[in-house]
């Protein structure tokens, strides 16, 4: 009897684990990197009690796989994922009138990065980077795929970040929302401390729930 192909979804679900495994990998490379610098620099002291040195090096550790780990998820090609919540249960948004603000802002909001949570890759409605795994696709034209001369054509399945984003209170967008000024685009910053310390968090929340559903898979 001939194999059967693997279909859309189960290659997915594969490359899902897959990279989830390398994730995982890498870790555990973090903090071997933050113990090889302690290590190096606690040696360089040449330390004489060597409970104190070894005490020593652990503590230094810690202090270092924080900074570490922000910088190895703001590095390119890292798996980033939204926070798993139910974004249908999300609560309706009296968000801004997008559709009469386009001609003004351009759709600055949907050119920045929006990683997908593993409720938007289950559903496989969403597009993403394939090179910048699991980023929600920006078109030729630095924004997302899915905006439509007539707004998003997947309004409905939106992420949760979208549901939740108010354009009106981000300096990256307005400089004067009421007066309906743009912000130069010398403003718009998605890689500041805050921020970078934002993805990392909601990097690690993400897969771990990732983690739950592909396991729950096998």
């Amino acid at each position: 009897m001939a194999e059967r192909e693997l279909t859309a979804t189960e290659l997915l679900q594969t490359v899902r684990a897959t990279l989830l495994t390398l994730e995982e990998l890498r870790g555990d490379l973090r903090a071997l990197a933050a113990r090889v610098v302690a290590l190096g620099e606690q040696v360089a002291a040449t330390a004489a009690d060597p409970a104190a040195a070894e005490a020593a090096v652990d503590a230094r550790a810690a202090a270092l796989l924080p900074a570490i780990n922000v910088a190895d998820a703001n590095a390119p090609g890292r798996v980033l994922l939204g926070d798993d919540v139910d974004k249908y249960a999300e609560p309706p948004h009296d968000g801004p009138p997008c559709l009469e603000l386009l001609p003004i802002c351009g759709a600055r909001c949907c050119g920045f990065d929006v990683p997908l949570s593993s409720q938007d890759l289950d559903e496989g409605i969403l597009r993403w980077e394939h090179g910048r795994p699991y980023l929600l696709r920006h078109g030729p034209d630095g924004r997302c795929a899915h905006l439509g001369p007539t707004g998003c054509e997947v309004y409905a399945h939106r992420p949760a970040i979208c549901r939740r984003y108010d354009c009106r209170t981000d300096p990256r967008v307005w400089a004067d929302y009421e007066r309906r000024e743009l912000a130069s685009a010398a403003t718009i910053d998605e890689d500041g401390p805050d921020r970078r310390r934002e993805v990392e968090q909601t990097r690690t929340r993400g897969l771990m729930f990732e983690s739950l559903r592909v396991r729950a898979r096998r």
